[in-house]
């Protein structure tokens, strides 16, 4: 407050300071911009302007001259020709030579050529004497005022002072002491109502405000002290759980990796087996389903998780009741021998359903197995085991047929020559009797005897060529096995069908077509019996041709397809018609001895069956089928590409 009065002083001055300067500069410069003026009114006027004319029409009198102007001279070319004194006492100069000198304040005077000729001259003279007068009495003035100004200040501040400089010191001294002791209950004084009481009030307010703030402070840093405690024991435990949760998650993470492990081992396994492995739920939907499943349906695991079983498997859809079965009673359920088409392969399939024994979930396992090779197997051996009770029935019979079926023929073959007339014996016994062989021969081929001859020799070597085919059966020996070329092999049996049989007839006809694919296993060489196997090759190319002059459409050429291929262990050898084929009972018959589809006369039923003998007993191969009705026949042989007794070693 005391720099403020100080301040309030300090301008006081400075302002009538300042008035003083101003009026002593316009004291001091008002004479001279009088003269200026006169001075600039003659210079205004033409260079060649009459003075002395001008200055008596316009003569210069008190009225249109200021007071500070004492004296107005004009001379020409030095000579005073007018003037204008204000103090006739004080008489010019009559030239302006003899003019006194420039004067200092209060009068002053001055001497100003009008144009650059110099003819004329004006002289003037300002006098300052009452403005001087005027000056120092305003000076005294201002120096009484700012007396009486500071006076005024004085009081006035001595009276501010005690009025709201004591309780501001108060109010400083109370402010101090709570800075120091930091006690917000301590409170100032208040003095009279007044702005200055005002201020003490509203100060203490602020200290009771400032008190609650320091109190709620004080709880908020308790509470906030508190919480940090329990911040830290939070975050102590929290570290803990994050321990707990981190050895937790390593352990979970090793176990679903385990777990991972285990059902991909698992995958792996499931598909590794050879049977179609099928899961199913309680509403008959996919939920597992391995690569052999795939492979027999022709639908990917995409493609079959989530859906319906038969759609996924329309096989199936003909044993949902098995299924259905399988889940309320909780019983197996055993299918065997379904035949399946897929694509041109006809497969046997056996089907076995299991029930999960679960708590809590219902469903089903479906095992589908391949059984076709098995059962090709199984007819195999049965077929074998006939071919083996045959082949010894053929051992007894032989000798019992041949000796009484060699005495028919050969009887036959003897009453031929008998009747001949072409034999001196027989002329001659007819010549002792008085018998005419001529007439005798008329009367035998009028009465069919040398057809019921024929015929009798003709079953004869019928008969003896079935003994012939039934001995083959005992002959199991597999003593004559020699390395041979089997595509030179394949091209001397397929010569020996087109001169035998009306193979090349056909060809020519365009009404077959044979078609060979030899080149895998060209020179070759495979240990067999060359005739038996040639033999085996006539008999089922024999057989193709008969089956494709009956196939389904004659419109479309015959075919025959003979291919051979090499595997790692044996020579495969396919003959292939487009004939009528087989149905199921006659394929399961076809190897049997004396089993035939032929007309009596036209067959014996033994070329297939004594090919069959020749592949698996002597040559210790395989002979198998693959037919359906109406869709062509394939015959394969399987021959080992190293001897039998290597084999067994």
């Amino acid at each position: 407050m005391r720099n403020a009065i100080l301040l309030a002083t300090s301008l006081l001055c400075t302002l009538i300071i300042s008035v003083l300067i101003a009026f002593t500069l316009s004291y001091r410069t008002l004479v001279p911009q009088m003269i200026d003026l006169i001075e600039l009114g003659f210079r205004a006027l033409p260079e060649n302007t009459d003075f002395q004319t001008l200055w008596s029409r316009r003569s210069l009198s008190e009225d249109n001259l200021p007071d500070l102007i004492e004296v107005v001279a004009l001379y020409e070319q030095g000579q005073l020709v007018a003037e204008f004194n204000r103090t006739p006492r004080r008489a010019l100069p009559a030239q302006a030579e003899f003019l006194p000198e420039q004067a200092s304040l209060p009068r002053q005077h001055r001497l100003v050529d009008l144009g650059p000729s110099g003819r004329w001259q004006l002289f003037v003279v300002g006098n300052a004497t009452l403005m001087h007068s005027f000056y120092r009495q305003t000076l005294l003035g201002l120096f009484l005022l700012a007396a009486l100004s500071a006076a005024l200040v004085v009081l006035v501040s001595y009276r501010f002072q005690r009025a709201i400089s004591s309780p501001l010191r108060h109010l400083m001294s109370v402010a101090r002491q709570i800075d120091q002791e930091e006690n917000f209950t301590i409170r100032a004084h208040k003095g009279p109502e007044d702005d200055i009481g005002d201020l003490v009030d509203s100060f203490n307010a602020m200290l009771q405000r400032v008190e609650t703030r320091d109190v709620q402070l004080q709880s908020e840093r308790d509470k906030a002290e508190k919480a940090q405690v329990q911040a830290q024991t939070l975050a102590q435990e929290t570290r803990d759980a994050n321990q707990r949760l981190e050895f937790e998650v390593q352990v979970r993470s090793r176990v679903e990796r385990k777990l991972t492990e285990f059902q991909a081992y698992l995958n792996a396994m499931i598909n590794s087996m050879p049977s179609a492995l099928i899961a199913v739920d309680e509403h008959a939907l996919i939920t597992q389903w391995n690569d052999e499943a795939s492979r027999l349906s022709g639908r990917s695991l995409d493609m079959a998780l989530g859906y319906s079983l038969d759609e996924a498997f329309p096989l199936l859809e003909g044993y949902m009741e098995s299924l259905s079965r399988a889940l309320l009673d909780k019983q197996i359920q055993r299918i065997e021998r379904v035949h399946y088409q897929r694509a041109e392969q006809e497969l046997i399939l056996d089907m076995v359903i299991y029930p999960l024994h679960l708590t809590g979930i219902i469903g089903a396992v479906i095992r589908i197995d391949d059984v076709s090779d098995k059962v090709r197997m199984e007819e195999m051996m049965v077929q074998s085991e006939k071919m083996m009770s045959v082949g010894g029935l053929a051992a007894g019979m032989a000798h019992e047929i041949n000796n009484p079926l060699s005495a028919v023929v050969q009887s036959a073959q003897t009453i031929r020559r008998r009747l001949s007339t072409e034999t001196p014996a027989n002329q001659k016994a007819a010549d002792e009797f008085g018998l005419d062989m001529d007439q005798l021969m008329r009367y035998l081929d009028a009465r069919d005897i040398p057809r019921f001859l024929d015929h009798i020799l003709t079953s004869g070597e019928r008969a003896a060529a079935i003994v012939t085919n039934m001995l083959q059966f005992s002959r199991q020996s597999s003593t004559g096995l020699q390395p041979a070329d089997i595509s030179e092999l394949i091209e001397r049996a397929l010569a020996i069908a087109m001169s035998d049989l009306n193979l090349r007839q056909d060809l020519q006809e365009g009404d077959l077509t044979i078609e060979k694919d030899l080149e895998d296993c060209r020179n070759l060489k495979v240990p067999v019996a060359n005739t038996e196997i040639e033999q085996v090759l006539f008999n089922l190319l024999k057989n193709a041709w008969q089956a494709v002059q009956d196939r389904p459409d004659p419109e479309t050429p015959g075919l025959i397809r003979v291919e051979c291929q090499k595997t790692s262990h044996h020579c495969v050898i396919k003959v292939t018609d487009n004939g009528r084929g087989m149905d199921a009972q006659t394929r399961k018959r076809v190897f049997e001895p004396f089993f035939t589809t032929k007309e009596v006369g036209q067959g014996t039923g033994l070329g297939l069956s004594v090919a069959y003998f020749i592949v698996t007993s002597h040559h210790h191969g395989q002979l198998s089928v693959n037919s359906g009705a109406d869709s062509g026949t394939t015959f394969t042989i399987r021959l080992p590409l190293q001897p039998p007794e290597q084999n067994a070693g």
